[in-house]
């Protein structure tokens, strides 16, 4: 479930299994209680997370852990290491597909226009399209699709020459969040989170592009990390964000537990690749396990 205001008007979107789907009464009958009350089974209105707080703090004596969890039908949230930071990476290419929602929605840009590549695009750390020639056009929507999905750079440099500074600066500034980009400051995963949070309440875009930018990353082809420990039949919708040259490793996202949603951002720094990714798979289920066993 879902609540936003749009033109003074209280929205509520219902997700998952929601057993009284808003009778009209229940704010009339408990003024001063959340309208989520209406939506959820009580059972699924999870607010005590102190045992997975102690579980997750005690893999957080590594100082180069940093983890956010926050369970999105109470707001019940863990944060380990809250100050530590970590290098971003690849997780920036979401406010950067928020910045081309937004032109999008001020009629500034659509998801059918093309871009054409030029040779400064073309960039080989990670991704495909570099691989086509000079000149080859692709739509919006696709360069969102290869941006999100794997992570294509050459992706985001044809998508970011739409944008101008102000174009990100607008998203930062809404959610709140102080962070300098232009010097590729480090963020820590409580803050990252926000992005997150942002979409699922659709604070920022329309809801018809939070939807559509979640979806897009519900199907990215990253089976590691966090999604090694989420069966494939849970929606994950997550982005990941590695720098092997500094042993920067994170994996932010949403487990779309059936009316058990929840936010679960993982950082490791100064790591063996191959470790982080044990403990990013270790954070993950044990969160996973608690908010199904709960």
């Amino acid at each position: 479930m879902v609540l936003l205001i749009t033109n003074g008007l209280l929205i509520i979107y219902c997700i998952g299994n929601c057993s009284d789907r808003l009778s009209g009464n229940f704010q009339k009958e408990y003024p001063l209680l959340s309208p989520e009350r209406d939506l959820y089974n009580q059972r699924d209105l999870i607010v005590n997370v102190q045992p997975l707080r102690d579980q997750l703090n005690e893999i957080g004596k590594d100082q180069d852990v940093s983890i956010y969890f926050e369970f999105l039908p109470t707001g019940a949230s863990i944060a380990v290491n809250k100050d530590q930071k970590v290098w971003p990476a690849s997780l920036m290419k979401i406010p950067i597909a928020m910045a081309i929602m937004k032109k999008i929605e001020e009629g500034n840009l659509r998801l059918e226009d093309e871009l054409v590549m030029t040779g400064k695009d073309q960039n080989r750390e990670f991704g495909e399209l570099y691989k086509n020639p000079v000149g080859t056009s692709f739509t919006v929507e696709k360069l969102l699709d290869e941006m999100l999905i794997n992570s294509d750079n050459s992706a985001r440099d044809m998508l970011a020459r739409k944008l101008q500074a102000e174009d990100l600066d607008a998203v930062l500034n809404h959610l709140g969040i102080e962070y300098d980009y232009r010097n590729n400051e480090q963020i820590s995963a409580k803050k990252y989170s926000i992005f997150w949070r942002s979409l699922f309440t659709s604070s920022y875009l329309e809801p018809k592009n939070s939807e559509k930018l979640i979806e897009i990353m519900a199907r990215s082809s990253a089976s590691q990390y966090s999604a090694e420990a989420i069966p494939s039949g849970i929606k994950f919708s997550h982005k990941i964000g590695v720098l092997y040259d500094v042993s920067s490793y994170a994996d932010s996202g949403i487990v779309y537990v059936p009316s058990r949603p929840y936010i679960l951002t993982s950082m490791v720094k100064g790591k063996d690749h191959a470790v982080a990714e044990k403990i990013i798979q270790d954070i993950s289920k044990r969160v996973y396990g608690y908010i199904l066993a709960y």
